[in-house]
């Protein structure tokens, strides 16, 4: 099995460390999964248990962030149900925009994201999108832990 670089393994650690602290602050208990298991988190909150699959988007030269909505190495897969029952994308915004302090969360469950069959989300923060796209199409899944 090929590892992946030390350095997107700490960026990879990264996200997952962010979306645990921010579902703590959300009165979630918080697992990590030792193991190879097809999500990194699993939350739980009033009994029920939720798998928790963390994607971290990178900053293109373009100014947008890329995010893979896929697993596998050699054949790119999308997530089921079977994997998660919800994909977190973590932008790092903060790191990036002197004026923006708050990095992107965007919680969206598995059956939006099959329902949509993307191989990969293009983001970037709110009004600050290219050409005629000021507001990326994943917005409305910004900060979306109701859907948890």
């Amino acid at each position: 099995k090929r590892w992946m670089g030390t350095e997107n393994k700490r960026t990879g650690s990264v996200a997952e460390l962010a979306v645990a602290a921010k579902l703590t602050s959300l009165d979630y208990n918080v697992s990590i999964p030792f193991g190879d298991t097809a999500y990194d988190i699993i939350a739980e909150k009033d009994g029920r248990l939720i798998r928790i699959q963390v994607k971290t988007a990178t900053l293109s030269r373009h100014g947008s962030y890329r995010c893979s909505l896929t697993h596998g190495s050699k054949h790119k897969e999308r997530y089921t149900d079977k994997a998660c029952d919800a994909i977190v994308l973590f932008a790092p915004y903060s790191e990036d925009y002197a004026d923006i302090p708050d990095n992107g969360f965007y919680v969206i469950p598995i059956d939006e994201l099959m329902r949509r069959k993307a191989y990969h989300a293009v983001l970037f923060p709110s009004g600050r999108g290219r050409g005629n796209r000021r507001i990326c199409i994943w917005e409305e899944y910004r900060d979306g832990w109701e859907s948890l």
